[in-house]
């Protein structure tokens, strides 16, 4: 038997329940196990080899022997209790190893593997809550050990010092990557799940119409459902990885810059998916029709659109260029900015996936005859003709080795193409690329004094020291990697997870700015936001609510509730950080 056929063997040990979920479970659990037991092993007798230090061999040899003694728990369908030691060992390891390591490597970086870990394999709600306490507890002895050196860390030589903190580094991604991995494939099968419903649904249309209403409004519900819960641990990986972009860009690590951008990606890729599984539920069910016009710098638009585009494509060596006529295009434009950003953003990163390697993308804006036209052309190999007529439908997507995809992007882009009185066209030459063009209906406005357009000013190294921010977030993932991001800014820290603690908190506290969860396990945002608005002393702070709720009428009723900004999670800290620009300037702190 090969070693694909061993491996596929050993996953299978106990999972032959009739309960899908509960095999896949099964199937993960063994995965993790031999994963960790297997690098365990390796990486324990090569830092021995390389430091020469028994305790890295003997921790990892006892490590790996108990992550293999889980696959034998299985065996024995003893499902929860295997998840549960299975987290227990992780624990342990990261304690032990992040003591004697502390000198070359942040042992915390795995918090994202110990809570995704526990919320992806652990059922039994007991032993997951037990499993995220022990995790937070594990994190916060490694930090104490680390301030007070109760156990202090190997010294290695300088050579053995650099291949164990590089290898160290490298596991730590790979297992992160690996939950990643888990949570996009678990998102995918969801949207599988959705499909073939839907499928069924149609087949009785004609004589269960009723019953069809009624099965599409428990899906939105569940759609909703799954979009925060999905959001609450991505919005912590998103955050993790940003906040290890930022540690490689400051040390000059490039080994590790790529490896951090490749890991953002995957959290965008993360995003696109369940975003686009939801601008599909409001299609279907009619709700995405409305249009909000509004004055806006296209320019500026186009540029953000950019900059995005080529932190998802670096990765790919992609280059996106920017082309477009200044004394043509207008300086403001009048339509629905958020649609229209959603379309440019689903050709641009459709182009992303197809380009080839190392290759460039254009997107190009023109205007003729009172229509603008956006243009985005890749190096790809091109669709036949057979093939460019269906691909506009839902979840028709070809193959591709850069990421996955559901095949809702296009369909996506040509209905709200639509609702903006426009149209997409597909021009491509196989071999060669293929370029979307999308065509609209120019607006254009005068350009007030006080709205001239400004250069984009970057804001990432901002400082905000001394500023005073409440956070009030009841994930503790979240939180915890939030209030980092803010204190390396400068910020002055105050946290609840409650809207009682943060009512109890104000009444003797006064913020510079609030950052509030829009739900919280005891009230939601309007209430803190009616509490604040109403109190004298707290009436002018600016207050940024941050949501899973991705939907417009949602951010409508926030800001109209008094919200001075709406953030939704996983949170871009480019984009929190324009908002908290925003805020100092709000007449609350001047």
């Amino acid at each position: 038997m090969s070693i694909k056929g061993i491996f596929r063997a050993v996953t299978l040990i106990g999972a032959d329940t009739l309960d899908l979920n509960e095999r896949s479970r099964i199937i993960k659990v063994n995965i993790l196990a031999i994963v960790t037991g297997v690098m365990a092993l390796f990486f324990g007798t090569f830092f021995y080899i390389v430091s020469g230090k028994l305790g890295l061999f003997l921790g990892t040899f006892v490590e790996g022997s108990a992550c293999f003694y889980v696959i034998f728990l299985n065996k024995k369908r003893k499902y929860d209790i295997a998840a549960f030691y299975l987290q227990m060992i992780h624990n342990a390891a990261t304690f032990y190893f992040g003591c004697l390591l502390a000198g070359v490597v942040e042992a915390s970086l795995l918090a994202i593997f110990l809570i995704g870990t526990s919320l992806l394999i652990v059922k039994d709600k007991m032993f997951r809550t037990t499993c995220i306490v022990v995790a937070l507890i594990t994190l916060i002895m490694l930090e104490v050990n680390r301030l007070a050196g109760i156990i202090p860390p190997y010294d290695f030589t300088p050579v053995s010092r650099i291949i164990i903190h590089y290898s160290a580094i490298l596991v730590i991604v790979s297992l992160n990557i690996l939950i990643i991995m888990f949570y996009v494939k678990h998102n995918d099968e969801l949207l599988n799940a959705q499909k073939e419903h839907s499928e069924n649904l149609e087949k009785q249309v004609q004589f269960r119409t009723g019953e069809l209403e009624k099965a599409n409004n428990y899906k939105s519900v569940f759609l909703r459902e799954t979009n925060h819960e999905i959001r609450v641990p991505l919005n912590a990986i998103y955050s993790i990885s940003q906040l290890l972009l930022m540690d490689a860009k400051n040390n000059n690590d490039t080994a590790y810059i790529k490896q951090a951008e490749h890991l953002c990606a995957a959290s965008h890729h993360a995003l696109d998916v369940i975003n686009n599984v939801l601008e599909l539920s409001r299609i279907e069910a009619g709700k995405l029709h409305e249009v909000h016009n509004e004055a806006f710098a296209i320019r500026g638009l186009l540029n953000n659109i950019v900059d995005t585009g080529q932190y998802i494509a670096k990765t790919k060596g992609v280059r996106i260029v920017l082309n477009y006529n200044k004394r043509k295009l207008p300086t403001l434009l009048v339509t629905d900015k958020v649609k229209l950003t959603q379309v440019i953003n689903n050709l641009l990163f459709n182009a992303v996936k197809f380009t080839a390697d190392n290759s460039t993308i254009t997107l190009s804006a023109t205007v003729e005859n009172d229509t603008c036209s956006i243009k985005v052309k890749d190096q790809g190999e091109g669709i036949s003709e057979d093939k460019i007529a269906p691909i506009f439908d839902p979840f028709i997507t070809g193959w591709n080795s850069f990421s996955g995809g559901t095949g809702l992007g296009l369909h996506i882009a040509r209905h709200l193409a639509t609702l903006l009185g426009g149209d997409i066209s597909v021009e491509s030459v196989v071999g060669k690329g293929t370029e979307f063009s999308f065509t609209f209906p120019l607006q254009a406005c005068a350009v007030p004094v006080a709205q001239e357009e400004v250069p984009e000013t970057h804001t990432d190294n901002a400082v905000y020291t001394g500023v005073k921010v409440l956070v009030i977030e009841d994930d503790d993932m979240s939180r915890i990697y939030l209030t980092q991001y803010l204190r390396r800014l400068g910020c002055e820290l105050e946290s609840c997870g409650t809207g009682a603690d943060t009512i109890e908190l104000l009444h003797h506290y006064t913020p510079d700015i609030i950052l509030a969860d829009r739900h919280l396990p005891d009230m939601e945002a309007g209430e803190i936001l009616a509490y604040v608005r109403s109190t004298p002393m707290l009436s002018r702070v600016p207050v940024i609510v941050i949501s899973g709720d991705v939907f417009e009428e949602d951010r409508i009723a926030t800001i109209e509730a008094g919200a001075t900004a709406y953030l939704i999670k996983p949170v871009d800290f480019k984009l929190l950080n324009v908002a908290l620009k925003q805020c100092l300037n709000s007449p609350a702190l001047l």
